[in-house]
């Protein structure tokens, strides 16, 4: 018996060259796509830089856990709960953003990665993994990983990571199987953000079959501005974690690069086709519309003075600008006059907006989030598809209705936010965010869900998927969308390498 051992596409044929007067074995050379899943924002476990996550340590006057960032762990969230806007800081960002802060809690070695990931993504990679392929599992091996970044980090370095985390996977891959080539990429979120860049910045492109998107915020979400203002919407687990008012939010969003680039870019627009995302009307009046051409400058660099100096006639102050200076430090005491000088007033003083660090290490931040969204712009990979959500109200634009003010001086209330002003004649005023209204998936608007629409021409199904923003794996609809377009793109392989 002579035995031979074929790459898979020589066997969609006639083999030619085996004499017919003896029996002959051959062995399939299989090839292994490795599916590689990128979560959302805040769907990576993260463990304080050099830790093992189990113990605790006191920085910076807190008494801090280890394990820094995990939304499946009851006893982390029960921590969260109970902590305060400086202590969510401390947690996750520390007294400033630095890239070094925190890390995966992966496993050592990294292995499939799964330990690195919200706990809620693992049902669905364990269907991925346990999947019957039918005839294709005669050609191809499926092996499933998970990667898991720094969600508070700048997008192009987890770009980066993720690049040489394929370099990592498929030499694995063919160490296991004989044949890797090229990977799969599967995003949930600011996932396919990430998965854009280590395609198209971090030159990964060539070794990836292609990419499956899901409720990528593509040109950003205004519902990242919302949540700065006022906090996460609704009256749920991830409001009472995350964050129930801009107090609360501002502190982690604004002080991430990561948490930036949620915002709308320079491409975004609304359901209408409209630029301008941010309203403000006094009844049938418009006192504001933003951004005319660039919202870095016209609305995120402009600090918002929610409450207006004192004095009489219109007062104009822009409550509406993105960021309060005085929440971005939440640790930092307001240094007292008089009496004997601490430490904290030493940092308070050069913290605080009259000192600019923090506006300054902010604005830094803002100027990263816009170079990444410059060189990313909506480059995406040749071979994408993409799926939205929709069936949930989401912040598509922003609007705030103006009213008289007569009792009311908070800002910031639980889930809402307030810009106090006088008008041209002195009255007191009072604009009133809007709960978010338009279509989408809770946090993506359909109008940046499907930005990418028209590079899926061979989307496999309706695309439009009546999914909330972060369970979108978990609907049967999206598992059996991301199986289909798996499998488109297997077959575009199929015919590339076969001519059929």
């Amino acid at each position: 018996m002579s035995e031979r051992s074929l790459p898979w596409e020589q066997l969609t044929g006639p083999v030619s060259g085996l004499p017919t007067d003896e029996p002959h074995r051959i062995d399939v050379q299989r090839e292994a796509i490795p599916l590689i899943f990128v979560p959302g924002v805040m769907g990576s476990r993260l463990r304080r830089a050099g830790s093992n996550a189990t113990g605790r340590r006191t920085e910076h006057g807190f008494d801090l856990p280890d394990l820094r960032w995990d939304p499946g762990d009851s006893g982390f969230l029960w921590e969260l709960l109970r902590s305060s806007a400086a202590k969510r800081k401390m947690l996750v960002i520390g007294p400033q953003f630095d890239p070094g802060y925190l890390e995966v809690d992966d496993a050592n070695p990294v292995g499939d990665g799964f330990q690195g990931l919200f706990s809620a993504y693992r049902g669905f990679l364990r269907t991925l993994r346990t999947r019957d392929w039918g005839a294709l599992g005669k050609l191809f091996v499926f092996p499933v990983y998970g990667f898991g970044y720094n969600w508070t980090d700048d997008n192009r370095n987890s770009g980066r990571r993720l690049a040489a985390r394929i370099d990592e996977v498929i030499a694995e891959a063919r160490s296991v199987v004989g044949r890797c080539e090229k990977v799969i990429l599967i995003s949930h979120s600011m996932g396919g953000l990430v998965s854009r860049a280590a395609s198209e910045l971090s030159g990964a492109q060539g070794k990836i079959l292609g990419i499956v998107h899901g409720v990528q915020p593509v040109t950003g979400s205004a519902a990242a501005y919302w949540r700065i203002k006022a906090g996460f919407e609704g009256f749920g687990g991830a409001s009472y974690v995350l964050g129930s008012n801009g107090r609360e939010t501002t502190p982690i969003l604004a002080n991430s690069p990561g948490g930036l680039e949620l915002l709308p870019n320079a491409h975004y627009r609304t359901e209408a086709g409209a630029r301008q995302w941010l309203t403000v009307r006094n009844g049938a009046d418009t006192l504001v519309a933003l951004p005319r051409a660039d919202p870095y400058e016209e609305i995120y660099r402009v600090p918002a003075v929610v409450s207006p100096p004192a004095g009489s006639g219109a007062s104009g102050n822009a409550y509406w600008g993105l960021v309060d200076p005085d929440l971005l430090t939440p640790e930092v005491v307001p240094a007292t006059p008089g009496g004997t000088r601490s430490a904290n007033d030493d940092l308070a003083d050069a913290m605080s907006p009259a000192g600019t660090a923090a506006w300054s290490s902010y604005t830094a931040l803002l100027d990263k989030a816009k170079s990444f969204h410059g060189s990313l712009g909506v480059r995406h990979h040749p071979n994408t598809f993409t799926f939205w959500g929709t069936g949930h109200a989401s912040a598509g634009t922003i609007r705030m209705n103006v009213t008289s003010n007569w009792v009311r001086s908070e800002s910031y209330p639980t889930r809402g936010f307030r810009g106090f002003f006088r008008d041209a004649e002195g009255s007191s005023m009072q604009a009133v965010l809007a709960d978010p209204a338009g279509p989408g998936d809770g946090t993506v608007p359909v109008s940046s869900g499907r930005a990418l629409a028209d590079a899926a021409r061979e989307a496999p199904g309706d695309a439009a998927i009546a999914v909330e923003h972060q369970p979108a794996y978990e609907d049967p609809a999206a598992q059996r969308y991301t199986v289909r377009a798996v499998l488109a793109l297997v077959r575009k392989h199929y015919r590339a390498r076969t001519g059929r």
